[in-house]
């Protein structure tokens, strides 16, 4: 079976020491087509012509849906994650650092996660908490949490257990997120020796073991993480994003710990990523990540900034620990 064979779509927040913990826990846009541009009159009682009509500034093209040239914009993402219950038919809002409460929720019309995944979905209600409720946002508490329940239109399918990125109509255009292939339960490649080197090179530090995490469909674009020799007890690991031209990354140093360097009861494995997606816009890449280790998820969007990829204000998480 080769490299393809053994990828598919698939998506996977995280605690520990790097400053992404949450353990304890747009709108619809109409076509703005530019203005035509006047014909310029010659006036027939002179000599020269008129004064030609000055053009409106064109607005940027948008598409059917709203988003702006198909591209995804940052600005216009909102800090609402969710996650799907067991029978992938339901989703519910995670809670923020800010509460549980969603501005106008019947906006939200669109889940993406799991690779690149674009799910249309329409609102259900609010649902209360009740008594049974154990304050993890897992599918055993589905039903006892408190959240927005939305429910899947069409013949779309989420990944049950699986959290994604909400957005209201217009934001998220089918083809604004690129197609990429993420490895199946987390049987991950490793880089090739000629992206370790580069690597390693741009790092000047020896990459200890790689994973590649998703790919685009032509193989130019890949999401990778790396994870680097040890020094004293400095400890490094690294997503990067890889083409051709450059090589973005987000690192996630930390100090060495016999029980868990990065998660709790993690030793000194990182624990795993997943991408959510992967966009383009006018600010550069934008990648969606779920860190996730033995006590819950870490949710977040990085956007390239200044040669690396940096942490935006669109940020979650989950708990999920007994």
């Amino acid at each position: 079976m080769n490299r393809r064979e053994m990828m598919r779509k698939r998506g996977m927040w995280i605690s520990g020491a790097v400053g992404l913990l949450l353990l304890a826990g747009c709108m619809n846009s109409e076509s703005n087509e530019p203005a035509p541009t006047p014909t310029p009159v010659v006036s027939e009682l002179a000599e020269t012509p008129a004064p030609s009509i000055e053009t409106p500034e064109e607005q940027p093209a948008e598409t059917d849906n709203g988003a702006v040239n198909g591209q995804l914009e940052l600005s216009r993402l909102e800090n609402v994650f969710a996650f799907a219950d067991e029978t992938g038919q339901q989703l519910i809002t995670i809670p923020s650092e800010n509460g549980d409460e969603v501005e106008k929720p019947e906006q939200f019309v669109t889940a993406i996660g799991n690779g690149g995944d674009r799910i249309e979905i329409e609102y259900v209600r609010r649902q209360e908490a009740n008594d049974q409720d154990n304050n993890r946002q897992s599918i055993n508490n589905f039903d006892n949490m408190a959240g927005y329940i939305y429910k899947v239109k069409g013949d779309g399918i989420l990944l049950s257990n699986k959290s994604y990125l909400l957005a209201r109509g217009g934001v998220v255009s089918q083809g604004s997120l690129i197609d990429i292939t993420s490895a199946e339960d987390g049987q991950y490649e490793q880089a090739d020796a000629d992206t370790i080197a580069r690597v390693e090179g741009l790092k000047g530090r020896k990459v200890t073991s790689s994973s590649i995490l998703s790919e685009s469909e032509s193989d130019q674009e890949k999401i990778a993480l790396f994870v680097f020799e040890r020094d004293g007890d400095d400890m490094l690991a690294s997503i990067a994003y890889i083409n051709d031209d450059k090589v973005l990354f987000k690192d996630f140093p930390a100090t060495y710990n016999e029980s868990g360097t990065w998660r709790v009861d993690g030793g000194d494995d990182p624990g795993r990523f997943e991408v959510l997606f992967l966009a383009h816009s006018e600010e550069g890449v934008l990648l969606g990540i779920a860190w996730a280790g033995a006590e819950g998820e870490n949710l977040f969007v990085l956007q390239e900034a200044d040669g690396i990829l940096q942490d935006t204000d669109i940020k979650g998480g989950r708990y999920w620990s007994p």
